[in-house]
């Protein structure tokens, strides 16, 4: 018998054992994780949506072989064993936690403002080094941090200029004077 054929036998609603509210829960719980699919998977076999796993492979983005995996799985040792996150593999990063901070907060200060900048500051500081500026663009944009600079001005701009409009444009305006009025 192929696990095919067998899988169209599995009466799913009996064989899951939590409710389907409290799928729904759960998996209202692991929205934006990796693991959300998992509950996902089972939520749609519970409540009937999905009769096999071979129909809601597609609908779920991952092939049926990976789905079965999933399913024995959760035969063997439940809903928690699925909801466990695996560690994704790869290289630990150089750019550790303080040293994140301390680029942070010296950013915030405005004595960094690009990503050469950036590279000196790690190493000088913190003897992290980067050979590419890649390698410290894909570091700040991991962990949503946003280079602060300036506007850019133009060479010929007249400082005195722009603010004596400033200062005229707030004077003259309407929702100033309606506040003061209003004791705001």
């Amino acid at each position: 018998m192929s696990g095919t054929e067998e899988t169209m036998r599995i009466d799913y609603q009996q064989a899951i054992r939590e409710t389907s509210e409290e799928l729904a829960a759960q998996e209202r719980k692991v929205r934006g994780r990796p693991v959300a699919v998992r509950v996902r998977m089972l939520h749609l076999l519970k409540s009937g949506h999905v009769p096999s796993l071979a129909q809601g492979a597609p609908l779920l983005g991952y092939s049926q072989t990976q789905l079965t995996r999933w399913w024995e799985q959760y035969q063997r040792q439940g809903l928690a064993a699925l909801l466990v996150e695996q560690p994704r593999g790869g290289k630990t990063s150089r750019l550790t936690a303080e040293a994140r901070i301390g680029l942070e907060e010296t950013m915030k200060r405005g004595e960094i403002a690009t990503l050469r900048e950036v590279q000196r500051y790690l190493q000088e500081e913190w003897d992290i080094s980067y050979r590419s500026l890649n390698g410290i663009w894909w570091q700040l944009r991991q962990h949503q941090i946003k280079l602060k600079t300036g506007r850019r001005r133009h060479k010929q701009a007249d400082k005195e200029a722009q603010q004596t409009f400033k200062a005229g444009f707030r004077r003259n305006a309407p929702a100033a004077q309606g506040g003061a009025e209003l004791g705001l």
